[in-house]
């Protein structure tokens, strides 16, 4: 509750300046995940097994058969996010600096696009956490993700950012197979990384040469625009040295919009408080 006590300086002529309130990042998740539109109260995708290699037939032998089905149910649950405050109505009325105070619609934007920047960051700060499993029961980020007959890994073992890293995720990830065990053809496309590896990205992408080398050897990364959209810093992400390459995957990271947001502003009939939310 928001009353004149905690805007005693408010009430009071001559004050300089109103100040707290500063820009904020913009929604960084985008740059993460595809959005689309969902009306239910969740979403289940089923990722199949469809039909492995063909075999060499035999003279009078039958041929091989193989089946399909399905294999990894991933769901996704929507969650709402909101926040209200409400103010008393002295403390309205005795505000002297009303066009400043209280910026309700600011604030609430920010503190609900902040929130889900930070949703949204904390998929990849799970990324490596076991407590945090997708539809294969593996974290997003592992060595042993389950195919048909064996497993495949996304992840490099513990490596500092560098071009020869890029290079091994760019090599890992081109030996991505679907679950009938065939090589799907998977390409970089972004990088993220937290704030503390945006001038690393910038000379390992940027840089027409091999960077931290003594020879003239060509930056392979940049002549070949192997990521193509470059990189992104995510300010939310909580790791300084865990960086990602997200691949034109077509069902990759997935954002659901259900409900559009929304606002209220009332007056409650017992108190005279105004009540606001988002």
């Amino acid at each position: 509750m928001i009353n004149t006590a905690q805007i005693a300086q408010l009430l009071r002529p001559g004050l300089k300046a109103i100040t707290g309130q500063y820009p904020t990042y913009p929604e960084e998740w985008t740059e993460i995940f595809k959005t689309q539109t969902s009306d239910k109260y969740q979403e289940i995708e089923v990722e199949m097994k469809y039909l492995g290699l063909a075999s060499i037939k035999p003279e009078g032998q039958p041929v091989s058969t193989d089946t399909m089905g399905q294999r990894i149910v991933t769901s996704y649950v929507h969650k709402r996010v909101a926040l209200s405050f409400s103010i008393t109505k002295e403390a309205m009325e005795d505000d002297l600096y009303k066009t400043h105070f209280p910026m309700q619609a600011v604030s609430l934007r920010n503190s609900l696009r902040t929130t889900k920047n930070i949703l949204g960051a904390n998929i990849l700060n799970n990324a490596f956490n076991g407590n945090y499993p997708t539809g294969d029961g593996q974290p997003i980020c592992s060595n042993i993700h389950p195919v048909d007959g064996g497993v495949f890994s996304n992840l490099l073992p513990a490596t500092a950012f560098s071009q020869a890293a890029i290079e091994q995720m760019l090599i890992l990830m081109q030996k991505m197979p679907m679950q009938s065990g065939i090589l799907s053809q998977t390409m970089a496309q972004k990088l993220i990384v937290p704030s503390e590896l945006q001038f690393n990205a910038s000379i390992v992408l940027n840089s027409t040469f091999r960077t931290s080398v003594v020879s003239n050897d060509i930056n392979a990364v940049y002549h070949g625009d192997y990521i193509p959209k470059g990189y992104k810093v995510n300010h939310f992400l909580t790791s300084p040295t865990a960086f990602f390459i997200l691949t034109d995957a077509p069902d990759g990271f997935k954002h659901f919009h259900r409900t559009p947001v929304e606002s209220d502003t009332y007056v409650d009939y017992a108190t005279d408080n105004v009540m606001a939310k988002a």
